[in-house]
């Protein structure tokens, strides 16, 4: 296992589309530029207790509880092998989480609904050629620790009011945001450019934040629908 800092990491929790997408942008870049990426872990669950559910359901509390599970068991990955297995793992979790047509997806609820029933980890795991033992962890608390630190550490890095994604650049000292937050994929050519104009804002120190309210859903299976019908 390599202990040289990598390039780039991204925090993430399985259950956010948008940082579904934006890590599909992320894999497009390293190919073309040969990052060496790390990946790190933020629970979307931790995150919200301090705010609460009251407001959004218990489905939506049970949406992010699975993606606590899902941590949990690449916690798990991650201490046996190293984050290139972790980011397979992700990637294997997000094409079975997100890229699959669902019948009777006709809104969020039904997707929360769809996630709180939980990812078959072992089919996930199996396709992977892992150890179907590691699902276990996904009920294993004792790896709660790891989670809770580093949620903290991308908060630490980014701030208080961020979600998912988090990129942290020449880890653990360099700048971290929250984002980019993007619904489509861009081409080879703009992907780079977006990546280089990113880390060029990011590294200038009086740069804080640029923002703009959401435009579309992510061009995801799982979403084509609802993106359809809201075109």
């Amino acid at each position: 296992m390599s202990t040289s800092a990598p390039d780039v990491e991204l925090y993430f929790d399985p259950v956010c589309p948008f940082c579904w997408q934006t890590s599909k942008w992320l894999r497009q870049v390293q190919r073309l530029k040969g990052l060496d990426v790390g990946y790190r872990f933020i629970s979307l669950q931790f995150l919200n207790e301090k705010i609460g559910y009251e407001e959004r359901g218990e489905t939506y509390a049970e949406a992010h509880r699975q993606g606590t599970r899902l941590l949990r068991v690449a916690a798990a990955v991650r201490d046996a092998y190293d984050h290139e297995t972790v980011g397979r793992l992700y990637e294997a979790m997000g094409e079975a989480m997100w890229e699959s047509e669902v019948p009777d997806i006709d809104g969020f609820e039904d997707i929360l609904a769809h996630h709180a029933a939980g990812a078959d980890i072992g089919a996930i795991l199996r396709g992977l050629g892992l150890d179907e033992g590691f699902a276990a962890a996904a009920d294993d608390q004792t790896h709660d620790k790891v989670l809770r630190e580093e949620t903290d550490e991308a908060l630490r890095r980014a701030g208080d009011d961020v979600g998912t994604p988090i990129l942290s650049f020449s880890p653990p000292d360099g700048p971290a945001f929250f984002g980019p937050v993007i619904s489509d994929l861009p081409s080879d050519e703009d992907a780079v450019e977006l990546y280089d104009a990113i880390v060029k804002v990011a590294t200038w120190p009086g740069f804080a934040e640029l923002k703009r309210s959401l435009r579309t859903l992510p061009d995801v299976a799982l979403m084509h629908k609802m993106r359809d019908e809201a075109a």
